[in-house]
């Protein structure tokens, strides 16, 4: 059963696989509610085979093998031909149950990427009935799509019965329709991770660093290690426990209770739970590749233009590529085997640097060339490495900016298991201050960022508004407190910071004259009014 189990989903994940999902052709309402639908439909059908892998003992299917190790003391001899037999259907069962981790693996991969793309699409629009002008959006979306029991799609319907929509952009929204085709949605992360470029390898430790910045460890359980008295022995023997947090102020309560009242603790550790900026490694993966694949074309497009700016003699460097070049075809063409092949390929390199006068007799490059070269791996390295970086983190700034703890607490959007709140520790990250020339290249790209002092500073603010705008039962115009909140301590207008989250000028002023009634109420009975709700 398990096995065909592990056949099924391989066999969904591979047709997903060939089916590429280009998010940026959507253009009205049929067109994006066919690749919603068809990626909802997917994700029931991927959770679906997630539980009943988990029920099957797919999570830990190494346990089962436990039975093939080594016996007791009491166990049989064990004949040379039994051993033999025994080992190899370990290994056959060894072979199973990597089959199984690996497939589980795969299929949350898959789902952490369909959250990611639907997060994007809900983001993106907002549908309206015509009939009953019933708008939905965000995670309500997927209210009018009604699923029958084998997760296929049914209908598309209102809830007034009508099944005629429109669709209108939501210009406020976090999202970037460009990215979903780079997600692996087949579950394929680790090939699409094998076919990064070396820049990108570096760019993607980077980037998982940075969303796996940690907060500040809680303890969520005690280890002991203790000697305990044996009894019938005398002898004091090791015991290792460990305790739930709940009991931790009375570990050795706990530790009597279960080997009575002769034991004594040698070592106590304490356990620390320390969750991250996202909180889920297959989420992790998705958007770290699915960043890296979409800024590294944007770089490509601009990288010849931008490496000449910098590079003394460029014609040096073309000529040093173009020999490095026929050096490698000639020896590939001369040599036959791979050993011959790279010593002759050094030589041609060697006779032909030389020959143009950019290399010695002692085989050292001139010093303008290696200079060049260097400062050229340097540039690459750098915009490869920050753009990603800075892609990422403008898109979570903002999303922090424009939503408030509830809404995070509730609804994944296109960061599933973001924290909705950050601690001293994780909001360290936004202390990073774009790179002024990867911003420029963004800004040519047609992308809406600015190079901003005090994130940091910002998102906290962000936080201490919310804190006392709820007190006060308001509902406000998030994008439009986090406009204010951009502009007061970032030091750009308030015009500016409303175009950098695309909130009217108007929403904008509005919400900053209201917020200053809040902070610094004019007259005696606002005053009394904001200490009373604040006690």
């Amino acid at each position: 059963m398990s096995e065909t189990l592990v056949t099924q989903s391989e066999k969904y994940l591979k047709q997903i696989q060939r089916k590429p999902i280009l998010a940026e052709s959507i253009e009205d309402f049929e067109s994006f509610i066919e690749i919603f639908s068809y990626l909802k439909n997917n994700l029931e059908h991927l959770q679906n085979l997630r539980n009943k892998m988990e029920i099957r003992g797919f999570t830990s299917p190494f346990s089962a093998l436990k039975r093939f190790g080594k016996g007791g003391n009491g166990s049989q001899e064990i004949i040379p031909d039994d051993a033999h037999d025994q080992a190899r259907h370990a290994q056959y069962f060894r072979i199973k149950a990597s089959n199984k981790k690996n497939i589980l693996d795969q299929v949350k991969s898959a789902i952490a990427s369909h959250k990611i793309a639907i997060g994007h699409l809900e983001e993106y629009a907002t549908i309206t009935c015509k009939k009953c002008k019933q708008n939905y959006k965000k995670n309500n979306i997927e209210q009018i799509i009604n699923f029958n029991d084998e997760f296929e799609i049914e209908s598309i319907q209102c809830e007034c019965g009508s099944n005629d929509f429109e669709m209108d952009i939501n210009a406020s929204g976090i999202c970037r329709l460009e990215i979903i085709k780079y997600l692996p949605l087949g579950g394929e992360y680790l090939l699409k991770r094998s076919q990064l470029t070396k820049y990108s390898i570096e760019a993607y430790r980077s980037i998982i660093k940075v969303m796996k910045q940690e907060k500040r460890g809680l303890v969520k359980s005690v280890s002991v290690i203790a000697k305990v008295k044996d009894e019938k022995s005398g002898k004091w023997i090791s015991k290792k426990a460990n305790i739930d947090y709940a009991d931790e102020s009375n570990y050795e309560l706990e530790l009597r209770k279960r080997y009575g009242s002769n034991v004594r603790i040698e070592l106590l550790q304490f356990n620390h739970k320390k969750p991250s900026l996202i909180n889920d490694k297959y989420v992790q993966n998705a958007l770290a590749i699915a960043y890296l694949q979409y800024s590294e074309n944007i770089v490509n497009q601009k990288i010849d233009e931008i490496i000449p700016k910098h590079i003394k003699d460029m014609d040096k460097i073309n000529l040093y590529k173009k020999i490095i070049e026929e050096a490698r075809n000639d020896a590939s063409k001369l040599a036959r085997e791979a050993e011959e092949r790279i010593e002759l390929e050094e030589e041609l390199k060697y006779i032909k640097l030389k020959k143009n006068n950019l290399m010695n007799k002692e085989r050292v490059l001139d010093r303008e060339l290696r200079e060049d070269l260097e400062k050229k791996i340097e540039i690459k390295k750098h915009f490869y490495m920050e753009t990603p970086k800075t892609l990422l983190l403008w898109d979570i700034f903002k999303y922090y900016l424009t939503t408030t703890e509830s809404r995070r607490n509730n609804y994944s959007g296109p960061f599933p298991n973001l924290r909705p709140t950050l601690d001293s520790n994780q909001i360290k990250v936004f202390e990073y201050v774009f790179p002024k020339d990867v911003v420029t290249i963004l800004l040519d790209n047609e992308e809406n960022i600015d190079s901003l002092n005090n994130m940091k500073e910002t998102i906290h603010y962000k936080s201490e508004l919310e804190t006392k705008i709820k007190n006060l039962h308001l509902k406000p115009n998030q994008e439009a407190i986090g406009a204010v909140a951009l502009h007061n301590k970032c030091n750009v207008s308030l015009n500016k910071a409303a175009d950098l989250l695309h909130v009217s000028h108007e929403e904008a002023s509005k919400e900053k004259n209201n917020l200053k009634k809040i902070e610094k109420p004019t007259t005696k009975k606002a005053k009394k009014f904001l200490e009373l709700i604040n006690k």
